[in-house]
């Protein structure tokens, strides 16, 4: 059986839904492409060790996690916390190979979120920006005072998106927020961004701009404001559920995503010109003339 937390095992509802994750993914079969080989990145290594001790108690599950890392680590060349946090609960529930077959399907199938487990991760800024424009859409009221307290998507949805709500929901919901993710692909995690503003709309407008931290814990559902018993956990199922009938068409997703795109690589090469500028200056103050070094 699969045990988490305090050792409980999984109720059978839960077992059940764990069971069919690998086949909604296509993780029941090898990967079409194997892993490239290339030597481990040592500053890689050190944060693993950092993120395992963080999340495991005991040497075993914290060898795993940084073995599993590691043997991921070539096909990006590069590490975000989500895909540790994401490995973590894995680790909880399949065998190593499982879960590499898994970790592979989402970080290279255009249905999932390729491009988000970088440190600097420009697919997820995209996505982000995305949410964005669907809010100002569907709840204005809502992205007006976001836009007021300063608070940008970035910030606070990487936990939605790139953390797949691994450190969001009590286990319950997200088990199904998890399924629903490998059954609908990326556009479910809009659909859910959408489905838990419309939840918190109420409190979030009874904020000022003022209260950051206040708007920041709300969206997070930080344990604060949603302790993980409310409703005895019902309050996060129905949220869960709530999202996936949440009307989205993914034509309109997918033409969000090529104009955000378009704006944040013209952002990036700004500020790559501007940096370039800089440093060309930097280099102009220190030209020292041949006549000057007489002196």
């Amino acid at each position: 059986g699969v045990f988490l937390k305090g050792g409980e095992p999984l109720s059978e509802s839960l077992s059940a839904l764990v069971e069919g994750w690998p086949a909604l993914c296509g993780a029941d079969v090898p990967p079409e492409r194997p892993l490239p080989h290339c030597p481990i990145d040592e500053a890689a290594e050190r944060i693993f060790l950092r993120d395992a001790e963080r999340t495991f108690a005991d040497s075993g599950h914290r060898r795993r996690m940084m073995d599993l890392l590691a043997r991921i680590w070539p096909e990006s060349k590069d590490y975000h916390q989500g895909l540790g946090y994401i490995c973590s609960l894995l680790i909880l529930l399949f065998d190593d190979e499982t879960i590499l077959r898994i970790l592979l399907r989402i970080c290279r199938e255009d249905k999932y979120t390729p491009g988000y487990w970088y440190a600097a991760p420009e697919a997820y800024v995209r996505d982000a920006m995305v949410y964005a424009r669907l809010l100002g859409e569907r709840e204005p009221e809502v992205a007006a005072l976001l836009q007021q307290a300063c608070v940008v998507p970035e910030a606070y949805a990487s936990k939605w998106f790139i953390g797949l709500c691994v450190h969001v929901l009590p286990f319950a919901a997200l088990f199904r927020f998890v399924e629903a993710f490998l059954e609908h692909g990326h556009i479910f995690l809009f659909k859910f961004a959408l489905a838990l503003v419309s939840r918190v709309k109420e409190r979030l407008l009874s904020f000022k701009p003022t209260d950051v931290n206040l708007i920041l814990e709300v969206l997070r559902l930080d344990q604060c404001q949603y302790p993980d018993d409310l409703e005895d956990g019902a309050w996060f199922i129905s949220l869960v559920e709530e999202a996936k009938v949440v009307t989205l068409d993914p034509e309109q997703v997918a033409t969000l995503r090529g104009e955000e795109g378009e704006k944040l690589a013209e952002k990036q090469r700004r500020i790559r010109e501007r940096e370039a500028q800089m440093a060309a200056e930097e280099s102009d103050d220190e030209i020292v003339f041949s006549d000057e070094e007489d002196d």
